[in-house]
């Protein structure tokens, strides 16, 4: 009897064995599937395990079946993949006043031209560009009414900082505040809308830096919303291209970045209203160059950081997207702005302003 028990007991916990070993490879494999499909942002089947009822009351070995549900495409975690140089990619001519720029082919996700891309800068208020996404992306109705306070104007005053020009106790809309915190690049309205998405600024940027963090951005580290000069709030040109194609894809910013002018209603405390205007288009029209069409995108400047601009264009049907960051003037900005498009995607010559123009 005593040797039965012994060898059922022992077939028993060969069982209870089998079983464990099966859960650990199904979990395990499952666990492993969905992270691998999270990190690379594609598309797998995601596993779900049964298992017997009945296996208590019959000391069977439970039986598990394996069933695979496709997940939608839209599902799956949005992500830039960085564009890739070829034996087409040129090094941008030393006419071209910047120290670090690249220029992409969004849609065939190639480097056409590019200068000290990876080097380490400091984007001014090319920022903006993540504190806009991170603010469409956590503000559900653009109507709503965000509260201008002193302590978000007097600060930026005292700093001579760009502002949208909201004034304490206005209650604009997030979309009046959005387009101020763009188009006349508004540290006002970048603090306001940071601190109705967060709380705080502090808050807002660990937004930010997880924001980098998804999109796959190694090289940039954001300490505030507004670009202010910090040694631990820089990026690269090729980050920052790859910030502005995540963002040119969410309507809502693409709308606002491409804007050239917005008003706002009068109020009691700017009884004639706001009208901003963009700082990119303040002196071009975009069209200049034959089949060149810049269709937005935004413009920084800080002593340290010097003359920046990102830009996005249509050429010849396809996207493509510019940065240029440490240049000398924001006229030098324009110019080699419409002179890299026509020159690199388009075919045409380099941009030469008129005396008119210049004036």
């Amino acid at each position: 009897m005593n040797k039965r028990r012994k060898q059922r007991r022992n077939a028993n916990l060969l069982k209870a064995g089998t079983a464990v070993f099966l859960l650990v490879l199904i979990f395990g494999g499952a666990f492993a599937a969905r992270c691998w499909w999270k990190r690379d942002g594609r598309t797998v089947p995601a596993v779900s395990v049964s298992s017997c009822t009945a296996c208590e009351a019959t000391g069977e070995v439970p039986v598990f079946t394996v069933t695979t549900t496709e997940q939608s495409e839209e599902a799956a975690v949005p992500f830039v993949v960085f564009p890739e140089k070829t034996d087409k990619s040129v090094k941008f001519k030393k006419e071209y006043d910047a120290k670090n720029a690249i220029l992409i082919n969004v849609d065939d996700n190639e480097v056409v031209a590019y200068r000290d891309e990876h080097i380490q800068l400091y984007p001014a208020s090319l920022t903006k560009i993540m504190t806009l996404i991170v603010a469409v992306e956590n503000i559900d109705d653009l109507s709503a009414a965000i509260p201008i306070t002193y302590e978000m104007v007097a600060p930026y005053i005292a700093l001579d900082a760009s502002r949208a020009g909201f004034e304490p106790d206005e209650t604009p809309t997030a979309k009046d505040v959005l387009y101020g915190m763009i188009l006349c690049s508004g540290a006002d309205a970048s603090l306001a809308a940071t601190e109705y998405v967060a709380g705080s600024e502090a808050a807002f940027v660990e937004l930010m830096n997880s924001k980098c963090d998804e999109i796959g951005l190694k090289h940039t580290h954001f300490t505030n919303v507004v670009g202010l000069h910090d040694k631990n709030n820089y990026s690269t040109a090729e980050d920052i291209a790859v910030l502005l194609e995540y963002a040119i894809k969410n309507d809502t910013c693409r709308e606002i970045l491409s804007a050239v002018e917005y008003k706002v209603p009068p109020t009691e405390q700017n009884p004639e209203g706001l009208t901003f205007s963009s700082t990119l288009f303040s002196r071009m029209y975009g069209d200049e160059m034959p089949g060149v069409r810049v269709l937005g995108g935004k413009t920084g400047f800080i002593d340290e950081a010097g003359n920046c601009m990102a830009s996005f264009a249509e050429v010849n049907g396809k996207t493509y997207i510019l940065v240029l960051c440490g240049g000398t003037t924001s006229w030098n900005n324009v110019y080699n702005t419409l002179s890299a498009y026509s020159e690199y995607c388009a075919g045409g010559k380099p941009y030469i302003p008129s005396d008119e123009k210049e004036k």
